[in-house]
């Protein structure tokens, strides 16, 4: 009988043994799922966290480009306008100068010259918004010393300023204005009035 309980007893150890390994087994399965999932968790969150930043940035890239190409568009076409309006007061620059210089020989071309004086007064006065100041400050003297030319104004020099009263003064008022619109538009080469505009207002003299 001893011997018999003996052996019971390690049946029993026995038993108690491999219903630990049992559950040992069954705890290390579970934790293995477990660190499975909390790693298939983890790749899938740093992945999406990854996407989302790429995505962020690429986003902010596109709207930053975006705005960038707008901005520019914008500089292209008030730069387009600028230079319209700029070719647009040195063409009537020219005529001006061709205007007055014709009234020094032929005083019925009068009409023609208050004109042109006329056109760039308005331009200056009602169409600036492209225009610099400098320019249209420029203009406004130039307008002035055009009007005030002997040959223009009917009552003599007496109202003409001292330092433009000739036709020379005009021309010399002409070439500051191109030169500053030049500056203005960062260009070298906008096309300044001829001096020899009024060689053929000296040929009909002849």
């Amino acid at each position: 009988m001893p011997d018999s309980d003996a052996m019971k007893d390690i049946y029993a150890k026995l038993d108690s043994i491999d219903h630990k390994l049992e559950e040992a087994r069954g705890e290390r399965k579970n934790s293995q799922l477990l660190v499975t999932l909390m790693t298939a968790i983890v790749t899938s969150a740093v992945g999406f966290a990854a996407w989302y930043a790429q995505s962020h940035v690429q986003q902010r890239l596109d709207d930053n480009a975006k705005k960038l190409e707008t901005i520019l568009a914008l500089k292209q076409e008030v730069y387009s306008r600028e230079l319209d309006r700029y070719e647009s007061v040195h063409e009537q620059m020219a005529a001006l100068f061709d205007a007055l210089s014709q009234v020094q020989v032929d005083p019925t071309q009068k009409k023609t010259a208050d004109e042109a004086i006329n056109k760039l007064y308005v331009t200056y006065t009602t169409d600036s918004l492209y225009l610099s100041n400098d320019v249209v400050a420029q203009l406004k003297k130039l307008v002035s010393a055009s009007g005030n030319l002997p040959s223009l104004n009917s009552s003599g020099t007496a109202n003409a300023p001292a330092s433009l009263t000739g036709i020379e003064d005009v021309q010399a008022q002409i070439t500051l204005i191109e030169n500053q619109m030049k500056t203005d538009l960062d260009l070298t080469h906008l096309g300044q009035i001829s001096q020899g505009k009024n060689k053929p207002a000296a040929s009909t003299a002849n």
